[in-house]
């Protein structure tokens, strides 16, 4: 069987490699975050459908999404695709992906019935669809290099576009206003998604064209990295893996109830119009783009570690001495809520970020351990934590609230305190993470001596597994 020529691994990869992995970015999530904005107004406003039987079709869909992740990544890890693992399943997936997307926002005027029908499929495809994109695309950046700085970069690259679609969603409003006019009110929406696939159209075209050759087929001799129940126990015998696990889960929950609770904040407790809400948004968004490069420097210069603890930390300090202590001493001031979310900023842009460039060293510890390259497993079950961590999250904003009878004050409380609070309790956690430059430096020697016959004791590596 003839395989696509491959790069040298352990080389620096070339800018324009680099550039394309981080469209990937913009593939996985550009739906998604349209979808979690504006999905639930555009089934009861446009649709007409109940919130009630909208919001539990979007929780089946997360379900669904979280089921779906640990499949698709063991689908992958086993193809034997002589053009590789990875970017094979993202081209068969692109025009499906294209269409749902599509589908997903359009009125197509049936009865309620029929309509809860239609969505409920569309839903289902849609995050079947997703899930091929991102865990292919995630499971891809890690088996590009074995360099530990460059798999920082490509984490990099891809939040700089994961993060892009949280600066334009709010053009959606606007383009499907316009679409309205040109094709009818049904399908407004409709043309406003097509224009963002448009540009999704054109990424995954260079993604899949400049990553050729920086993936590893499995070759026909090699262990079969199909889904056991003991690859789970060889997960958590990992331990840079169980804390990965646990910073990732913790910060998505936290970061779901931070992005919900930031507009009862500020307009309830802080007293901000809602365009400011939207300016403060927007510069939260800017600043967690930006602040990408500086955190891509901080992961080179010392370490994943420390740039969790330095970026999350940061955002858990602003948020209890600035939403906890000093902004809501200023009632309706914008500039010093902007201020407040460009610091931000930095931890904002590294709940994705180092997760993402961790879990590919953490793939190496695992395949020194069972032997088996299971990038897509690793993924998948990540993936699952971030999901249901991300659900969790919103059911315990939802009693806080709830609890709490929707108090100004209570507001400011689980702002500044529950999500300050939970960041700095996950720099706590990440500090017992073992796996430093050297540790991995010291991993990727030991599965090439294997290679070439040499005995390795896995009792050197007893602090990592």
């Amino acid at each position: 069987m003839q395989y696509a020529q491959q790069h040298d691994f352990n080389a620096k990869l070339p800018f324009k490699v680099k550039l394309s992995y981080g469209f990937s970015g913009y593939c996985s999530f550009i739906t998604w975050t349209i979808f979690s904005y504006y999905g639930l107004y555009f089934f009861t406003e446009n649709v007409g459908l109940s919130a009630a039987f909208a919001g539990a079709m979007i929780s089946l869909g997360t379900l669904w999404d979280a089921i779906t992740d640990p499949l698709v990544g063991t689908l992958s890890d086993n193809s034997k695709n002589p053009k590789g693992r990875r970017r094979p399943l993202m081209k068969k997936i692109a025009i499906p992906f294209i269409l749902v997307s599509m589908l997903l926002f359009t009125n197509w005027g049936f009865s309620e019935g029929v309509s809860k029908g239609y969505f409920v499929f569309i839903i289902l495809a849609y995050y079947t669809c997703q899930t091929v994109v991102d865990i292919s695309a995630s499971s891809l950046g890690s088996e590009m290099t074995n360099d530990y700085d460059e798999r920082s970069s490509l984490a990099t690259f891809k939040n700089y576009f994961g993060l892009t679609p949280t600066v334009i969603v709010g053009l959606s409003l606007t383009l499907s206003t316009v679409f309205a006019g040109v094709f009818g009110p049904r399908f407004g929406w409709t043309g406003a998604v097509g224009v963002f696939m448009i540009l999704w159209s054109i990424f995954m075209f260079f993604l899949y064209r400049n990553t050729e050759g920086y993936e590893r087929p499995r070759r026909e001799n090699e262990e079969s990295a199909g889904f056991k129940p003991k690859d789970i126990v060889d997960l958590f015998r990992n331990k840079a893996t169980r804390i990965v696990m646990m910073i990732f889960g913790l910060g998505i929950l936290v970061n779901t109830i931070n992005y919900s609770i930031q507009v009862f904040y500020y307009t309830a407790y802080v007293g901000l119009s809602d365009a400011q809400v939207a300016m403060a948004t927007m510069a939260f968004g800017i600043a967690s783009v930006v602040c990408a490069y500086f955190c891509d420097i901080i992961m080179k210069k010392k370490d994943k570690k420390f740039a969790w603890i330095v970026s999350v930390g940061s955002e858990g300090l602003v948020l209890l001495l600035g939403a906890g202590l000093m902004v809501g001493y200023y009632s309706g001031s914008l500039a010093s809520v902007v201020i407040m979310m460009i610091l931000m900023g930095l931890g904002n842009a590294a709940i994705y970020q180092v997760p993402w460039a961790m879990i590919p060293d953490c793939v190496d510890v695992n395949e020194l351990a069972s032997g088996k390259r299971t990038d897509g497993i690793i993924f998948g079950a990540v993936a699952f934590v971030q999901k249901a961590c991300g659900a969790i999250g919103a059911l315990i904003l939802g009693l806080l609230i709830t609890a709490t009878a929707e108090s100004p004050f209570a507001y400011r409380y689980i702002f500044a305190f529950v999500v300050g609070g939970a960041y700095i309790l996950s720099c706590l956690i990440v500090m017992k993470y073992p796996l430093s430059k050297k540790r991995h430096d010291d991993v990727i020697d030991a599965i090439g001596g294997r290679k070439n016959g040499e005995e390795i004791d896995l009792a050197d590596f007893h602090d990592l597994i």
